[in-house]
């Protein structure tokens, strides 16, 4: 019997010797199984229990539901099953949990701990409230359990008030903030509560933290209530805000506060609040996502920042990026300066990645390698190989937030690279699914998202897949001025009140509000000395009011001017020295080093400190460190304010900044820097020949990290220069040659055809003008691909692959030629010509073999397989697809490899062995999901649910037939997810599960691309035997009429579905008896020696021996079947040819014959039932049987 244990504090869960129990038939059931263990100290009669369960209920009737509804519970938990002490003391009167059994309870344990004094021990075991949303159907019982959730609830409260005020007592402030906290999640608006972890933070330091939680509080009771929070906790809010209740802080730690203005932190509050309830959604329910949007200026940073420092202090994961206006040149610019930021920190980061990711990640961090030279190289193949960079970067953020809720935020998004913006929009996507608790937190500005539309739409398709909140931050209001004026000038003896005001109120005017305008004067007005520092210690600045209104009058209103006035009178106040650093630093634009600045401002050294001291001190440049793969980085200046690196840059003038992109393209010239930067200096200084150099560098690095759309203005600035000065000598032929192919590759799979098209020809053009007759046959192959794919102009791409041909072989071209065969065969393909695609795939592969070429043999051998499998020469197929396996993996690409042995497991379902394409599959899906490869995963998935359905294994055919439609429904492959719903469709048809079969076939018929209605996901033929075993023939015909009307009578194909004589008997009702025996002999032509299509051949062929007359035949041709049934091993084809062999024996008077054909259907119909685990499912496929195997199956129940 074993173990029995009951979890009930915050969901039902019950676990019998460690196994969840999952098959209640009702909630009676559980209903029941709560009370009698809840109550497990008295007896409980059976009286009493019926009427509380069933108390609307005639008493026969309510006893009749109590007996069976016991019956059932006692025979999941096995407790009558052995002389173990049973779980339930059951007599003809009444009923009693054994509390001697052998059994585990979360409430027990509570309560029993609570009594004890063991408070700690007490709230570990309250995971949540007792059953919460449970009910059965009666009022009784309701209003039972409500009342002892409540007690449970308030014991808990009670518990976690006395630990806190105890840690509070004894200078635990963690804990004490840690069991305050579990208060607020059992009872957000219980303020004693909010009180506590008001305290627990100030104490911790967390003033800020503080403050917000007092701001929460409000708003929550507001909220839930409808009241404001008591005089009591507003004083407590006012004392933290006056820093009475935090920590002594170091002597020397104001010191810098002496030096510049902080501006309170005002004028804000409602976003803050609206930010902190997104960080506890995002904790609680998985990815939210937030965007703070504004005009530049409006404080975006500010607030932000200030949120970070917050939820660091609630124990977040914070990572912190920002894209910069160079960043749209550079590839996932933003991610990857978060990501090094955060693998830095990291001790073991292959503790949160597998290799394979980490591998993956290379690409971005290739310091990764030094700390760990055995990772693999990562996947090379185009078509996995971007989402696998996706895939590596969402899986650490996600890993990451496994440990611990995780912000991530980025400044200035609007900047971002189109590849930063769609592998944030994958992740996003994943994350939502998965629940991570993750909260994304984007800054933009506002006139940058109106000027884009390609934002505008990432924005939308963003909100479309998660739960997205946009803030929008607007100028300050006036008592909002009012309020900082307060909090800044105001100290304990207060100034005169109606000068403060009047204070205000012309600093509203002035500014409108507005927090840069606003934050500028004041700074002003300090550089003035018309603000100044108090001496005392507590951080109030005091302001001169006779010199004020002296300026005041003197400038007749006009202190403030424009913004780019408030610029240029930052700009007056520094020397000339740093201006000149200044206006090198707007060129060098991010990321600048010290070294950078001397170099390209061409100061030495003590002038360039002296001159960076002074912009520092003045706050128009920042300092940080910059995160780098080094043990001493050294540090890095940006820009405080955007606007001013804008104008600095603009009043340079162009022959200034010629110069200085000249003198920065040669201070970043190191192993590390970004091609992307090199070209966009070169450019700039005028350098044709190191503008085309790296910009196809660039483009290159681009096209290595799948970033299409980066790669293209990369290639496009190569390409103008070229095009409007010439080709500079100095650039390789090879350079030449690649810059042509790499954008018109480029432009291919942005599907840009036009000017794919176009690059194309100048690349032939090109060619033809120096002589190059390889790189002419290149560009004609890469023609008529885009002809092909882009066009369909099938009678173009043929032109140029023979225009291609011909020069190949006229100078003996060889690669040329073997590129130019494989193209003419895919060519083939598209015309549904696998004899044609075949024979010019011979062709490629001889000469792939002459060349030992090992990539473009295995890629032709590969598509060489699909071609026979195209024509179901699966004997034909085979060799091809086990050479291909063979040369991947010796040549060490495994997942290639893989992918060729999914191809083996496919091929041996429809050759007749599926048990050993089960054992194939298994080991392939085994290596996929031990290298995390997903793509690999899902097919597998889907190919082996197939082989279990061939093998009788119904109920894992279920479970990885759901698992691979989930699995490719979240991967986003259109293709891929519709052969699993196709696989799927088929397993419900095969277990009988009408309804949802139907469904399923209907739905791919709607919604599959038209090209696929003749390929092998076509659920024409499956709907054929749907409705036939539905006895619906009019239905069936239908869609066998639609079959037939794709066969060609001199071409002989296999189906690729193993359903054919449902099709000949439709056509025979339908009245095409011409049409059905034709298909038959079809089949008979195209079988060969393949027993799995034999048997198809030969139920069919009893079809029409049957619709004869000839019933003797059919019974050859069925024995036949049965036969090659049992030999494969197909159980779900053997039970049907039985019972129809035994309907015929029956017909004929062999009585004995009959009833052994019936029962040994019987048998295995029950074999195939015992291994689906859903209940529903297995006792519909039982119902769904013919009526006579109905009985039989009854009585084969009735004598287990």
């Amino acid at each position: 019997m074993g173990t029995l244990t009951l979890s009930f504090l915050g969901s039902f869960q019950v676990t019998l010797n460690g196994r969840i129990l999952t098959h209640f038939r009702s909630t009676k059931v559980q209903g029941l199984l709560a009370y009698l263990t809840l109550l497990p100290q008295q007896a409980h009669t059976r009286e009493q229990l019926a009427t509380l369960f069933w108390p609307d209920e005639p008493e026969t009737v309510s006893k009749k539901n109590l007996r069976q509804s016991l019956y059932l519970l006692r025979r999941l938990l096995a407790d009558m099953d052995s002389g173990d002490e049973p779980f339930f003391i059951v007599t003809r009167a009444a009923v009693q949990f054994n509390a001697a059994s052998d059994h585990h309870s979360d409430v027990a344990n509570f309560l029993a701990t609570l009594k004890n004094g063991e408070l700690e021990t007490a709230v570990s075991f309250y995971h949540g409230d007792l059953l919460p949303g449970f009910s059965c159907d009666s009022l009784p019982f309701d209003e039972w359990l409500r009342q002892e959730r409540e007690q449970c609830h308030r014991y808990a409260l009670d518990a976690l008030h006395k630990l806190t005020s105890h840690n509070l007592a004894r200078a635990d402030f963690q804990a004490a903030e840690r069991f305050a906290r579990q208060q607020l999640r059992l009872e957000p608006w219980r303020e004693e509560a909010h009180q506590q972890l008001m305290q627990a933070l100030a104490l911790q330091g967390q003033r800020s933290a503080a403050l917000a939680q007092f701001e929460l509080c409000k708003a929550v009771l507001a909220e839930e209530l409808g009241i404001a929070p008591t005089a009591e906790t507003t004083t407590l809010a006012q004392r933290i805000r006056e820093a009475q209740l935090t920590q002594p802080a170091p002597r020397d730690a104001g010191s810098e506060l002496g030096r510049h203005l902080t501006i309170p932190f005002v004028g804000r509050q409602a976003e803050f609040e609206t930010l902190i309830k997104a960080y506890q959604r995002a904790t609680r329910d998985g990815l939210q996502v937030v965007t703070v949007q504004s005009k530049a200026g409006m404080g975006k940073t500010r607030l932000t920042q200030q949120f970070l420092t917050w939820a660091t202090t609630q124990g977040a994961d914070v990572l912190n990026g920002r894209s910069f206006t160079t960043s749209a040149g550079l590839s996932y610019q933003p991610l990857t300066h978060l990501l090094r930021q955060r693998i830095e920190r990291e001790n073991a980061p292959e503790d949160l990645l597998s290799d394979l990711w980490l591998a993956q990640l290379t690409r971005l961090l290739p310091e990764l390698r030094d700390r760990y030279p055995d990772l693999p190289e990562p996947t090379q193949e185009e078509n996995t190989a971007r989402q696998h960079l996706f895939e590596a970067i969402t899986r650490l953020v996600q890993a990451l937030a496994e440990r611990k809720p995780l912000v991530l935020f980025i400044d200035d998004w609007h900047w971002a690279d189109p590849a930063s913006l769609d592998v944030l929009h994958y992740a996003a996507v994943r994350w939502a699914e998965a629940q991570s608790p993750i909260l994304l937190l984007l800054t933009l500005r506002q006139e940058a998202v109106s000027e884009s539309p390609d934002l505008q739409s990432w924005l939308t398709r963003l909100r479309h897949a998660t739960t997205t909140q946009s803030l929008q931050l607007n100028e300050f209001s006036q008592p909002e001025t009012a309020q900082l004026i307060q909090r800044l000038l105001a100290p304990e003896n207060e100034q005169d009140k109606p000068e403060l005001t009047q204070f205000s109120n012309w600093l509203f005017t002035e500014t409108d509000g507005q927090p840069l305008f606003l934050t500028e004067t004041l700074k002003s007005l300090v550089a003035d000395g018309l603000v100044k520092r108090d001496d005392q210690e507590t951080a109030v600045w005091q302001i001169h009011w006779d010199t004020f209104h002296k300026q005041r009058q003197a400038a007749r209103g006009q202190l403030l001017p424009e913004i780019q006035q408030i610029i240029r009178g930052w700009l007056d106040r520094i020397s000339p020295a740093a201006n000149t650093l200044l206006t090198a630093a707007s060129v060098l634009a991010k990321e600048i080093t010290f070294d950078q600045l001397c170099h390209v401002a061409a100061l030495e050294q003590f002038s360039a400190l002296t001159a960076l001291d002074e912009l520092l001190s003045q706050q128009l440049l920042l300092e940080g460190v910059e995160p780098a793969p080094v043990a001493t980085p050294e540090p890095i200046y940006s820009f405080s304010h955007q606007k001013v690196s804008e104008m600095v840059y603009a009043e340079a003038g162009a022959a200034r900044r010629r110069i200085l992109h000249h003198r920065a393209f040669e201070a970043i010239q190191t192993p590390t820097a970004a091609a992307a930067d090199c070209a966009h200096h070169a450019r700039h200084a005028g350098l044709l020949a190191e503008t085309i150099r790296y910009s196809l560098i660039a483009g290159n690095e681009a096209m290595a990290l799948f970033a299409v759309s980066v790669a293209i203005p990369h290639y496009e600035t190569a390409w103008q220069v070229s095009q409007q000065h010439g080709w500079p000598e100095t650039v390789s032929g090879a350079d030449r040659q690649a810059l042509y192919t790499g954008l018109g590759r480029a432009y291919e799979l942005a599907g840009n055809w036009t000017q794919a098209q176009e690059a194309y020809q100048v690349m032939i053009a090109h060619a033809q003008a120096i002589g190059a007759t390889a790189m002419e046959c290149l560009a004609l192959n890469h023609l008529a691909t885009v002809s092909l794919n882009g066009f369909a102009d099938q009678p173009q791409a043929l032109a140029h692959l023979e225009q291609a041909r011909t020069l190949a072989e006229q100078t003996s071209d060889r690669r040329g030629l073997a590129e130019t065969e494989w193209n003419l065969s895919m060519t083939a393909v598209h015309q549904q010509n696998p004899h044609l695609a075949l024979h010019h795939g011979e062709r490629a592969v001889a000469i792939a073999r002459e060349l030992g070429h090992p990539h473009l043999l295995a890629r032709c051998l590969t598509s060489f397989g699909q071609a026979y499998a195209f024509l179901r020469q699966w004997d034909k197929a085979l060799p091809h697809v086990l050479e291909t396996q063979k040369r991947y993996l010796a040549s060490g690409d495994l997942v290639m490899a893989a992918n060729s042995q999914r191809g083996l497991g496919f091929i041996q379902i429809f050759s007749g062995h599926p048990a050993e394409s089960v054992q194939t599959v298994q080991e392939t899906l085994a290596f996929s999901q031990q290298i995390e490869n997903l793509m690999g995963e899902a097919d597998a998935t889907w190919i082996l649910a197939r082989a279990h359905l061939e093998c009788g294994n119904y109920g894992e055919a279920i479970k990885l037939g759901q698992q691979a439609v989930e699995q490719t429904h979240a991967l986003g492959h259109p293709l891929l997810h519709t052969i699993a719903r196709s696989a799927w469709g088929i397993i419900q048809r095969t277990v009988m599960n009408w309804t949802a079969a139907q469904q399923t076939l209907l739905d791919l018929l709607e919604h599959s691309p038209k090209e696929e209605a003749i390929g092998w996901t076509d659920p024409i033929p499956e709907l054929c035997a749907l409705y036939a075993s539905l006895d619906d023939w009019e239905q069936a015909y239908a869609y066998a009429k639609q079959i037939t009307l794709h066969r060609h009578a001199d071409d002989p194909l296999l189906p690729f579905n193993l359903t054919g004589w449902y099709e000949t008997e439709a056509l025979l009702r339908g009245g095409d008896a011409d049409l059905a025996r034709a298909s038959v002999a079809h089949l008979s032509q195209a079988v060969g020696d393949n027993k799995r299509y034999c048997l198809i051949l030969r139920r069919s062929q009893a079809v029409l021996a049957l619709w004869d007359g000839d019933g003797a035949q059919a019974i050859g041709h069925l024995e036949v079947a049965l036969a090659l049934a049992q030999e494969i091993g197909l159980p779900g084809e053997e039970w049907p040819i039985l019972a129809e062999l035994g309907k015929l024996y029956a017909e004929l008077g062999e009585d004995e014959k009959a009833r052994a054909a019936y029962e040994e259907a019987g048998v295995i119909i029950l074999r195939l039932a015992e291994t689906i685990e859903d209940e529903g499912v297995r006792e519909g496929f039982l119902t769904a049987v013919p009526s006579k195997l109905f009985l039989i199956t009854q009585g084969l129940r009735s004598k287990e």
